[in-house]
């Protein structure tokens, strides 16, 4: 089985490609990113350990020729896209969408998030529109079109700006730990692993037209959160500053949060404390990454 994953060098894809290098031995993932966004130093390592199972090439999903030379050269089971929110998500998406049945790629896994949902500012306008265009090609055109849909990830190699690896950073720096309103606001945290073992869930057993919400019942509030975190590392809870922020940029996939655990076979294995005092650490003994990645100008939630 091959796969080819594009954007597989953002949060969720570069450990989406680990993941399934690790656990389940595909014969090729082909990553396929324009390091608009993604960053080399997150898939930094993949080729030593996986050798000729494992190929990285950068373009733009948007460019069909180079689609074409990639969907010539080998025979793909599916598509993973990482892609829809980027600034051109929907024009690459309609290509990959379009290549794909063109060189009989059997499925097509569309990675959303809660910036497909109403009222989220960031992206929502991209997400949105590539969920509409996948779907769309599952009815057009009866292709194996699959969304998947989270909020509230965490884990390694997520973007310093969100809200976990922020208030690390910040509690790292002993700067303020802005809160929306109080921080009584309850999340269902899905550890990326959780994350990455849905999305292959859905690859193989997914019903083609189906959207799976993927939801943790493990839930924090941000206010719980920022105190595990400050705990972890020592922090006095002073530097939390509630009311921070005045609009909550995360929305609740409010979808048939079941789905997923009922049709895939498929529930969350991390436990949410172990796994964010885990991620604190990494963060800690991650700092040269985190550097090269952060914005200072725009760390918010």
């Amino acid at each position: 089985m091959r796969l080819l994953v594009t954007g597989g060098c953002g949060f969720v894809g570069s450990n989406f490609v680990r993941y399934v290098l690790q656990h389940y031995g595909p014969e090729m993932v082909t990553n396929v990113d324009s390091l608009t966004t993604g960053g080399l130093a997150s898939i930094e390592g993949v080729a030593e350990e996986f050798g000729d199972r494992y190929e990285f090439l950068r373009a733009d999903v948007s460019d069909a020729d180079r689609i074409d030379t990639v969907l010539t050269t080998h025979q793909y089971f599916a598509v993973v896209n990482f892609t829809g929110g980027a600034a051109h998500g929907a024009a690459g998406t309609a290509t990959l969408l379009e290549r794909a049945r063109t060189h009989g790629v059997r499925r097509f896994l569309q990675v959303s998030n809660d910036g497909a949902l109403p009222l989220v500012s960031t992206g929502q306008g991209n997400q949105a529109a590539t969920d509409a265009l996948a779907l769309e090609a599952f009815h057009a055109h009866e292709q194996e079109v699959i969304i998947t849909r989270a909020a509230c990830n965490y884990g390694p190699f997520q973007a310093p700006a969100e809200f976990i690896p922020s208030s690390i950073i910040h509690a790292l720096r002993d700067e303020p730990l802005p809160l929306f309103g109080d921080g009584s606001k309850m999340r269902g945290w899905l550890h990326v692993d959780d994350h990455c073992s849905a999305i292959f869930a859905a690859l193989l057993g997914g019903e083609p037209g189906t959207i799976y919400p993927l939801v943790n019942e493990e839930k924090a509030s941000d206010l719980e959160v920022a105190q595990a975190i400050l705990e972890h590392l020592g922090k006095s809870r002073d530097l939390i500053q509630a009311n921070a922020i005045t609009r909550d940029p995360r929305m609740t996939v409010n979808d048939d949060e079941h789905l997923a655990l009922k049709q895939l076979d498929w529930k969350p294995r991390r436990h949410f404390g172990p796994a964010l005092r885990e991620t604190i650490d990494w963060y800690v003994h991650n700092r040269e990454w985190w550097d090269r990645n952060e914005e200072p100008d725009q760390i918010a939630l």
